[in-house]
């Protein structure tokens, strides 16, 4: 009997060769911009078919099963819910607030929306965070229905079930709630102040992290966290400054999640991020999403070499601007490069770099999918 897409995934996150390549479409980094979604639907005859909103500001959508039959998806995304006392209000200058009190607004001509105001932005001292008030972690919006949905995916036992809370990152949030810039201008003049907003963030998440896996611990597979560390060209900051204020906080939220589950601990981090591996598999991290290969010291044969034996690489397939530019000979001989490099041993699900961007033309999007198919069988050598 053929191994089932979970089986298939489980096996390589085990560094095991399954019968063949796990695939990732429509995981939580890996679905599709709302104009893309629709685009592909198009190309490939499936009619009608309502897009629901992921993630509104990024404009993601839930993949439509459809076209996970078609192309191919062993991994069911979930997501902790909307709370009680928020609603998103898109208003009539077409910016919307989310339950931190930051808002967002569609730039002319943009695709997604941008960053317009930061609820902690004028805070200087920590006494000033007494007059904020904090979303409750507990509200019963975020855990309603989560059982129920996560078991019908459970109980078929075809795909691999990931999970995550949201905010899902420590780092990025202190970008919401207090800006980019001066998150990082914290970071060396306020460290005090951006220390307590950090530790407050990282409470909330543990506090989620315990309701949530009481409801659907025992049958998960993937606990996904996300903190972005990598620019281009290296780190965001030194790995100094992040063993001492970041490292010790995502081992809290690991401990957390260990002893409410038996899942694989899965970080997507976008850029550079060669430098933090050592602490990040150390902290507990098996998986690294997205694998973002056109950047700095993310040469996939390079990481295999180096960190094979520690963690699985979700992601990595052919980089964006190839996928959205180029042939679709040019991504089928990226894609078989990728896997080449990366699939031997296990250890590697084949995925997009990241959620497929609204210029991708859907004719490579099913060339990526259907290179998987084709020549993901094992054996593969390397």
């Amino acid at each position: 009997m053929a191994m089932t897409g979970r089986e298939c995934v489980l096996a390589s996150l085990e560094h095991q060769e399954p019968e063949r390549l796990p695939v990732d479409f429509g995981g939580r980094h890996t679905t599709c911009h709302i104009l893309a979604h629709k685009r592909l639907k198009e190309y490939l005859k499936i009619p009608n078919g309502e897009e629901t909103f992921r993630q509104f500001w990024l404009q993601t959508v839930e993949l439509d099963p459809r076209l996970n039959e078609i192309l191919g998806g062993d991994v069911a995304a979930f997501c902790t819910g909307k709370p009680e006392a928020w609603d998103l209000r898109l208003g009539p200058d077409d910016i919307f607030y989310d339950e931190w009190g930051a808002s967002y607004a569609m730039p002319e001509g943009g695709y997604y929306y941008d960053y317009h105001s930061h609820p902690l932005a004028q805070v200087k001292t920590k006494a000033d965070l007494a007059g904020y008030q904090w979303p409750d972690p507990l509200d019963p919006g975020r855990y309603r229905g989560i059982r129920e949905a996560v078991k019908k995916v459970y109980v078929r036992g075809q795909k691999a079930i990931m999970f995550t809370i949201a905010p899902a990152g420590s780092w990025e949030h202190t970008w919401t709630l207090r800006g980019p810039e001066q998150a990082f201008i914290d970071l060396i003049e306020n460290r005090g102040l951006y220390e307590e907003i950090l530790e407050r963030t990282v409470v909330f998440q543990i506090a989620q992290w315990k309701r949530a896996l009481e409801e659907v611990g025992d049958m998960i597979d993937v606990a996904s966290l996300s903190d972005d560390l990598g620019t281009q060209h290296g780190p965001m900051m030194s790995v100094k400054m992040y063993r001492e204020l970041f490292k010790p906080r995502l081992m809290r939220i690991i401990e957390t999640i260990h002893s409410h589950s038996n899942a694989k601990i899965y970080i997507h981090t976008d850029g550079s991020v060669y430098a933090f591996l050592p602490d990040l598999i150390d902290a507990g991290i098996e998986i690294i999403n997205p694998v973002q290969k056109e950047c700095k010291d993310m040469e996939p044969a390079k990481l295999k070499k180096d960190f094979g034996n520690h963690l699985t690489f979700w992601g990595a397939s052919v980089r964006t601007n190839v996928l959205e530019f180029g042939t679709t000979e040019a991504i089928c001989a990226e894609a078989l490069e990728t896997i080449h490099q990366l699939a031997p041993g296990g250890g590697f699900i084949f995925a997009p770099i990241h959620n497929l961007q609204p210029g991708v033309p859907p004719e490579n999007i099913v060339a990526l999918f259907e290179t998987a198919r084709r020549f993901g069988k094992y054996p593969i050598e390397a």
